[in-house]
């Protein structure tokens, strides 16, 4: 007898809706109207703090959020890097013994796929989910950006050039999240939220500009998260947080590294829930019953060959025409030509890249939706440049500086950063924390 779960049906049918494709009638956008990651903040914070703030998007729609009720509860938001919704349909077909069937099953019914935001990358959704806006409101595109006030493409997560190996080169002495975010994040309307996450992480620029406002809480290993979750939810109910972001690298790590393995994202998946399984029974049910838990991932992954990408720096006529380096990501690649060089720039590409390939206009990226409804970050368009690349199934466009070595040698065999709904579409799973600790496992 075959192990495979089917789905829930309505999640299936939410799955071809929201996989429609709307833009450029070849791919699906970011649902930013109530089935998005920042919406997921909107509702979080709406139901830790009773709070809506004007300028933020709108809460999720109940078919995914569900119906709030009045008990205050602590809103547990932990995002599993790379938990796209495949991963999900992964861990249904194959989950591994009694163990792994035992939480893919405690799993479907609470269950629905939702998007991430454009591009579907780590800096751009982790910030929307801690400010409950759109990457073209808060101004981070993608995993590279060019940044006019430093004049230069910087790595967004590590505050310093693709090609520097040292991190935070550029943030000076008086920078302030300010600098580079001009949203404030939810943390600001809950003087006791909490950011629980890796403690190598802790005083980065990037955490500082991320939790501003959030106590840090760093742990090591699932054991460590497992351990300083049920410290903070067994505070007395003054202190107890009530919003809790959280946050888990390792399956994206494996994923870039192997690809996304079936087998891998199954093992993975189900060791982070039963590390909240073990949490939930330590606190209690009691206080577990305080606590609604919400899952998801800033985005999926696809597979990705060295035979069917391009490296920038190989095609001398292309940098000719460019005015600086790609940015964004290895499948969304944002271009910015030389003075008057856009139509060469255009007709280039058009000659040199497969038809898989798709290019298109800025202007005409931020009128599709694909960034949100805006208002708009006021560098956003001298951010983004002139055109969008982006590749066909399976393809890849990197870049690399002159000298240093590159995806040539340390080809990452999964991807993400484009607009196939197995990058864009990720998982959501909300719960009541109580239930994890009554599943037999």
């Amino acid at each position: 007898m075959s192990d495979q779960i089917e789905p829930d049906p309505r999640a299936l049918r939410l799955e071809a809706e929201l996989s429609r494709k709307s833009f450029e009638a070849r791919y699906p956008i970011p649902a930013f109207d109530g089935h998005s990651l920042p919406n997921l903040a909107a509702s979080a914070l709406a139901r830790g703090t009773g709070k809506r703030p004007e300028g933020i998007l709108p809460p999720l729609q109940r078919d995914v959020g569900g119906e709030a009720d009045d008990e205050e509860k602590t809103q547990l938001v932990l995002l599993i890097d790379s938990f796209g919704w495949r991963m999900f349909r992964h861990l249904l077909d194959g989950p591994g013994g009694a163990t792994g069937l035992a939480v893919a099953r405690g799993l479907v019914p609470y269950t629905r796929p939702i998007t991430s935001v454009f591009p579907p990358t780590t800096s751009s959704a982790l910030l929307s989910l801690s400010t409950a806006v759109a990457p073209g409101t808060h101004g981070i595109v993608g995993y590279t950006e060019y940044f006019p006030g430093w004049g230069a493409v910087l790595n967004t997560l590590r505050f310093a050039p693709p090609w520097s190996k040292v991190p935070d080169l550029a943030v000076g002495k008086r920078f302030t999240r300010a600098d580079w975010l001009p949203t404030p994040n939810l943390f600001a309307h809950d003087p006791g939220a909490v950011a629980l996450t890796k403690e190598m992480f802790e005083g980065s620029p990037f955490t500082r500009v991320l939790y501003e406002g959030a106590e840090f809480v760093g742990f090591s290993g699932l054991s460590g998260l497992t351990r300083q979750l049920t410290h903070l939810l067994d505070r007395p109910a003054g202190r107890r947080p009530r919003l809790l972001w959280a946050y888990w690298d390792m399956l994206d790590t494996v994923n870039h590294v192997f690809g996304p393995e079936p087998g891998l994202a199954s093992s993975e998946l189900t060791e982070v829930f039963l590390a909240l399984a073990r949490a939930a029974r330590s606190v209690g049910e009691a206080r577990a019953r305080k606590v609604h838990l919400w899952v998801t991932g800033d985005h999926g992954q696809v597979r990705v060959t060295p035979e069917t990408s391009r490296a920038a720096h190989a095609d001398p006529r292309l940098l000719e025409l460019l005015d600086r380096p790609p940015a964004g990501e290895r499948r969304a690649a944002f271009l910015k030509a030389r003075e008057g060089k856009v139509d060469e720039l255009r007709n280039h590409l058009a000659e040199t890249l497969p038809e898989s390939w798709l290019t298109v206009p800025v202007e005409r990226v931020l009128s599709s939706g694909l960034l949100g409804p805006g208002p708009f970050h006021p560098e956003l368009k001298a951010r983004l440049g002139d055109l969008l690349v982006l590749p066909g199934p399976g393809e890849a466009l990197y870049s690399r500086p002159p000298g240093d070595r590159g995806p040539e040698e340390h080809f990452l065999w999964g991807s993400h950063g484009g607009l196939d709904p197995d990058e864009l579409l990720v998982s959501l799973v909300s719960l009541p924390f109580s239930e994890l600790a009554r599943w037999p496992v």
